[in-house]
């Protein structure tokens, strides 16, 4: 079924393969290029916002010269070679002035600038290789290697490919695939089937080249699909068998930022949380297919989600796994010494395998330590990591004493590890073809919410970005894209209205053809929890320079590598800060009639009030002090993400001196005398909560009625309606610096209130707001849940059946009084504070005298007999 796709790709080779070997064929076919192909190659490398390269401008001026009329030979080549190389501006002055700027101030090396051109296909196949053709090789390269992949029914590999551009873009007169176990991190690392597409194709086992004393690889010419697919069929139990021999080595994210490290050391295991999804025991899965399918995924979908999952299933037991925070600390080894099982009590981490940690002791990776490494892991939760050797090396050389540990599970690959840097100008030509050691990059990238929203893809998934906009003109700055490469770092921002970083992306393609579009693919792998405004960065003295804050028009951005630290030292401080509150336990799961420290309401009125915050989005609990209000508040919050987490409710304090500017946004003073736009802590929160639109947010208003309303929410008294919660509604602020800078409140936040009803400081609350707002009125409870909770702290019965009957007469009382009311009663958490080894007795005591007694004379300030008398009859 495949080999006219094989025989297309074959052909193809051929005839490049006699380019790559005959320089005068090469050159006659160039001096018959139609036109239109030539105005396409000079337009293409002859471009001023394209990256200046002395290759494309080679490539540029042999395609004018063409197109002039003139024949390309080897001595035209080598005399245009020899004007880039000496910098001779004046002979290449048709070029935009732009252009040979770039030119003038090209950095020289030691190294030749055509070192690595000196076969002119090389250099010239990009006249030949290019749009349909192209296309159609990339698409046939990818339906063969599934193929293969189908028919040997290896399930847990994948594969990856190489076509005529070269694995560098150095140009080659063939392609190649390599099917290798997802379980490694690259080809490099295993044992491939291997074949090249060629003049002279063959197929077999070939050794990745990181593989320390490998096996000698075992090729043979073939001539079709057919015979590649047999040869491979042959030899599929010695490459499996190979593979599954040979260690593995895993980084494993023991929770956010490491927060149940401690624990899983404890226990000896490893544990992963997909509570977030619906998904149970994987025992009998038996491929990534199936994960896809059970977390609604395309079946073939390339996402982390699946793969990290069905990674720490099928690790093998041997293999090792270091446990991280982020992507440079490892917080210890382990080897893997039991098969997967699922633990329903394992409080969400439900995905376990059983580890013998060998060691908890910290290694701190400092960049660049492995030469051209920026950074140790990737950002997800558990998958392959190349940089196994060089960790037991460098734990090998800190704590001698683990030597012997390793040796006990015959970890030997810390003996052979050599000296891993390489310069980062070496080229290295190996079986598979050319590559280039290049050193990692770093870019920014604006996002449009307007046109898609980072907050609505998860870690794992891929994107794309295209390189020209919707008019098909070029992107600024386009010389950008075509730097970027796969492994190069991206800062993931959302511009206006969001104006936020979000996530760090990898780059996994540079540019190349989907379908009609020329765009870049990336891959998300770390999801902000707290995403950082521009607000928190702008004003950074350090970043003064950096081209994002100079000019933030644009798509893809250059940063320094002090720059980015710097953004990724804000990202880290911000995100650390929040996550040890966040995530200092396990998550428990929530529901009101489950829980044994149940406020003292009906379930009917607290599920209806549930109902009531959902659909108004907006809600004051009211009543007399000592109620539970805020006690309720957060049960409220609870019940509806269904379980507790704390990260995901903020509150506050109203005052009579809180302000706008405290709570949305402000102007506050410097150090330098100037003054910065801070934004408050409801400004903040949404953006929080829009970084999330699939959590619900909580914000927590204590005594939202001793504030001054209508000055602390400013426009916000019409953004906090039900109905307009959506960008669509978004008002410029007080103090937005622009007309852009517009703010709304998300859908996913919820606003809860408490007010006093028995504060008579207080104004009514502003009518406007009250609209907006559903109220709730709780009232004192002495009911049974009461009297259970008193018997359980230890008190007796007939002090509890005391308490709840005098007090109950006593609020009869309060209510009846014309000059009080309902909303003066004595509420029921004055008496749940903890009995300890007091008694019953001293503890009614300093309740009734030192709580109740001042109460009761503010209240009744002008009747202080009617206070004896009461005071008379609450006494036992």
């Amino acid at each position: 079924m495949m080999q006219s796709q094989f025989q297309y790709i074959v052909d193809l080779a051929k005839q490049y393969n006699i380019y790559s070997d005959q320089p005068e064929k090469l050159f006659d076919a160039m001096n018959n290029l139609q036109k239109n192909i030539l105005e396409e190659i000079y337009k293409e490398f002859g471009d001023p916002d394209r990256e200046f390269k002395p290759v494309n401008l080679l490539r540029a001026e042999v395609a004018r010269r063409l197109l002039m009329g003139e024949s390309v030979s080897e001595i035209l080549v080598e005399d245009i070679k020899n004007r880039i190389r000496t910098k001779d501006v004046a002979y290449f002055d048709s070029y935009k002035s732009a252009f040979l700027k770039q030119l003038a101030e090209y950095e020289l090396f030691k190294r030749d600038l055509f070192a690595n051109w000196q076969n002119n296909w090389s250099v010239f196949y990009s006249y030949f290789y290019r749009g349909t053709k192209k296309e159609t090789v990339l698409s046939y390269l990818d339906q063969i290697a599934c193929d293969l992949l189908k028919n040997l029914d290896l399930k847990d590999y994948t594969f990856h490919k190489v076509d005529f551009q070269g694995p560098s873009n150095f140009g080659s007169s063939y392609c190649w695939i390599a099917l290798y176990p997802i379980t490694k991190e690259s080809h490099k690392e295993s044992y491939q089937f291997f074949v090249r597409l060629s003049a002279t194709s063959e197929s077999g086992r070939m050794a990745g080249h990181s593989l320390k004393s490998a096996n000698s690889n075992q090729l043979k010419k073939v001539n079709s699909y057919s015979e590649t697919l047999n040869s491979f069929a042959e030899i599929k139990d010695d490459i499996v068998k190979l593979n599954k021999s040979s260690r593995n080595f895993f980084k494993f994210a023991p929770g956010s930022q490491a927060s149940e490290w401690l624990r899983f050391y404890d226990e000896g295991v490893a544990a992963i949380n997909y509570s977030n999804f619906n998904i149970g025991d994987i025992s009998e899965y038996n491929s990534r297919d199936d994960i896809n399918k059970a977390l609604g995924l395309p079946q073939d979908s390339p996402s982390n989600q699946a793969w990290n999952l069905w990674l720490f299933k099928s690790a093998k037991i041997g293999d090792v796994v270091f446990a991280s925070k982020g992507v440079n600390t490892c917080f210890g080894i382990g080897v893997i010494e039991g098969n997967y099982y699922y633990d329903k009590n394992g409080g969400g981490y439900n995905h376990k395998r059983k580890i013998n940690w060998l060691t908890d002791k910290t290694y701190q990776y400092k960049s660049d330590t492995l030469k051209g490494t920026k950074n140790l892991f990737r950002a997800d939760t558990f998958s392959p990591t190349k940089n196994g050797a060089f960790l037991l090396s460098e734990y090998a050389k800190s704590y001698p004493e683990l030597i012997s540990a390793f040796e006990k599970y015959d970890i030997k690959d810390f003996r052979d590890l050599s000296n891993p840097s390489v310069d980062a100008e070496t080229v290295t030509e190996t079986e598979s073809g050319i590559e280039e050691n290049v050193p990692i990059c770093f870019w920014w990238m604006n996002a449009n919410p307007k046109i898609w929203k980072i907050s609505n893809y998860s870690e794992g998934q891929r994107q794309t970005y295209t390189t020209h906009n919707e008019k098909g003109n070029k992107r600024r700055i386009y010389k950008y894209f075509e730097a970027a490469k796969p492994g190069d770092l991206i800062i993931g921002y959302e511009s206006t209205p969001t104006k936020q970083i979000k996530a760090i992306y990898e780059i996994t393609k540079g540019i190349h053809q989907l379908g009609k579009e020329e765009v870049i693919e990336f891959e998300l792998i770390e999801k902000l929890e707290i995403p950082i405004h521009w607000d928190d960065f702008k004003t950074n003295p350090s970043l003064q320079n950096c081209e994002v804050l100079i000019n933030n028009q644009g798509s893809l951005f250059k940063l320094t590598e002090d720059e980015f630290d710097i953004f990724r030292e804000v990202i880290d401080n911000k995100n650390i800060i929040t996550e040890k509150f966040l995530y200092s336990g396990n998550l428990k799961k929530y529901k009101f009639s489950e829980d044994n420290d149940k406020p003292f309401i009906s379930e009917t009125v607290f599920l209806q009030t549930v109902n009531l915050l959902r659909r108004k989005k907006n809600i004051i609990l009211q009543g007399p002090p000592g109620v539970g209000k805020t006690f309720i508040a957060r049960k409220l919050a609870y019940e509806i993400m269904q379980e507790v987490k704390d990260g995901n409710i903020e509150m506050v304090q109203f005052h009579q001196s809180y302000s706008y500017e405290d709570f949305i946004q402000g102007l506050r003073p410097t150090q330098k005398g100037g003054f910065d736009l801070k934004n408050g802590i409801f400004y903040s929160f949404c953006q929080r909560a829009m970084a999330h639109p699939d959590k619900p947010f909580f914000f927590i208003i204590d005594e939202i009625n001793r504030g001054n309303l209508s000055k602390i929410f400013g426009e916000l008294m019409m953004l906090i309606e039900a109905d307009k919660r959506d960008e669509k509604f978004a008002l410029k602020l007080t103090y937005a610096e622009d007309d852009d800078s517009r703010f709304y409140v998300p859908d996913n936040l919820y606003i809860i209130g408490t007010m006093n009803t028995a504060d008579r400081s207080l104004a009514i609350v502003d009518y406007a707001l009250r609209r907006r707002f559903a109220f709730v009125t709780l009232q004192p409870d002495y009911g049974e849940n009461f009297r259970s909770f008193l018997s359980a702290n230890g008190l007796t019965a007939s002090l509890i059946e005391h308490i709840c009957s005098s007090i109950t007469k006593l609020n009869t009382k309060i209510k009846d009084d014309i000059n009080l009311g309902e909303g003066f009663q004595i509420g029921h958490s004055y008496f749940c504070s903890n009995l300890e080894s007091e008694a019953e007795s001293k503890w009614w005591y300093e309740i009734l005298n030192f709580e109740l007694k001042p109460l009761l004379e503010e209240i009744w300030f002008d009747d202080s007999a009617k206070v004896l008398e009461i005071l008379k009859q609450l006494s036992r």
